[in-house]
């Protein structure tokens, strides 16, 4: 991936409040392929969370963790998709 490929900055994550507003936001001009990395962090933290809930009875703290995080990740892929759209033409 060339390291020229950028997030837009146009993704968000963790809704809120009565407006369903977003907490936060994906920054612009991170390497899609650091981003990407950081995305593969967050997933492996959840496949770990969610296998480790799967092997307990009490795991709504870890249910939750994994929800979040893969919110997160899902934010990330969804943001150098847009980036990687922009750079070929297609807009953001």
């Amino acid at each position: 991936m060339s390291p020229s490929l950028n997030t837009v900055g146009g993704a968000t994550f963790a809704r809120c409040n009565a407006q369903n507003r977003p907490l936060f936001r994906i920054n612009a001009g991170i390497s899609c392929e650091e981003a990407l990395e950081q995305a593969s962090l967050l997933m492996d933290c959840v496949n770990k969370l969610t296998f480790l809930s799967g092997m307990e009875n009490d795991n709504d703290a870890m249910v939750w963790a994994s929800h979040y995080l893969s919110e997160m990740a899902k934010a990330i892929i969804d943001d150098v998709t847009s980036g990687l759209q922009l750079a070929q033409g297609g807009g953001a």
